[in-house]
């Protein structure tokens, strides 16, 4: 495959997976994909299929169940049949049926074998959670809920641009930074970057997987008629309610961040997470903070939580 031609099938590609994020509540069909991809439902198929190694249809499976695992995690009063219903299925029984094909275990198997992995502190206890065992400190409750503050806020609909990558360690800070550079250089001729209104995102697309790799996105804000171009997409996050976490901190104190936000604070908030996901809003990095620290947001979309 040529590489012009590489670069478009691409761009249409990722057309039609922001179309299946954007619509996790149903089984989105085949002639709605290839309609957003702009080809036939044949070439629609085989492209996407060369590129990604799977059939469209498996491939928003997959979305579908991994955002289940990812709702999963919460607290067990969660009704299973609120998270089957809120990703599409058509009943509790056909959600638990795909669940197990895909992981070999019920949902509520699952989830038990997931909480079970932690303490109270969110400390991992198995090996394929290892990536994070070097950077959770332990401190106490109290601790925790001085060092963090949470809002729950409500954003607008944000239009983006964006360059993907569906495979990137969560740690590899200098991918991430090399995925904005190419970003800003195609932004700045065009007069997409005027901070602080412009902002730099990186949009979570999957739970790590045992390797510690993520599928995700770094996205600048932009005007709404903004076109993308090339290796380029542009995409919606969906506005709503959010909880908002501000930090600034090390590495190691924005991980912790991020446990004491899904461990502590959404459990006792009357709030779950829903299909919409997770993203953070880079606020300053350590080659500009004066003391050489990370300042974002954590913004994760949040429902009212449905309990037994």
């Amino acid at each position: 495959m040529k590489e012009q031609s590489l670069i478009e099938y691409q761009k249409r590609v990722n057309a039609a997976i922001d179309f299946m994020r954007l619509h996790l509540d149903r089984q989105v069909s085949l002639e709605e994909l290839s309609e957003v991809a702009q080809l036939s439902k044949f070439h629609f198929s085989r492209v996407f299929k060369t590129l990604l190694g799977c059939s469209p249809g498996e491939y928003n499976q997959r979305l579908r169940l991994g955002r289940a695992r990812y709702q999963l995690i919460f607290p067990r009063e969660v009704f299973i049949n609120r998270i089957a219903y809120d990703l599409g299925f058509s009943s509790t029984s056909s959600f638990s049926k795909s669940f197990k094909k895909s992981t070999q275990m019920s949902p509520s198997d699952w989830r038990m074998m997931y909480l079970n992995k932690y303490s109270k502190i969110g400390h991992h206890q198995q090996a394929e959670d290892k990536y994070f065992r070097s950077v959770l400190p332990k401190s106490s409750d109290m601790e925790q809920k001085n060092l963090f503050n949470c809002q729950v806020k409500e954003l607008r609909d944000q239009h983006v641009v964006y360059l993907r990558n569906l495979s990137i360690h969560v740690h590899d800070a200098a991918g991430f930074e090399t995925m904005f550079e190419t970003l800003f250089t195609w932004a700045k001729p065009k007069e997409l970057i005027n901070f602080p209104e412009t902002k730099a995102l990186t949009v979570y697309r999957s739970m790590p997987d045992e390797d510690g790799r993520v599928q995700a996105d770094v996205c600048l804000t932009v005007p709404g008629q903004t076109r993308a171009e090339g290796p380029i997409g542009k995409t919606l996050i969906p506005g709503g309610k959010y909880v908002v976490l501000h930090k600034e901190g090390t590495m190691a104190e924005c991980f912790q961040a991020w446990d004491y936000l899904y461990k502590e604070w959404l459990p006792e908030s009357g709030y779950q997470p829903d299909s919409r996901g997770v993203f953070l809003n880079h606020l300053d990095t350590p080659k500009t903070h004066p003391r050489g620290l990370f300042v974002f947001e954590m913004w994760v979309s949040i429902q009212a939580a449905v309990r037994r």
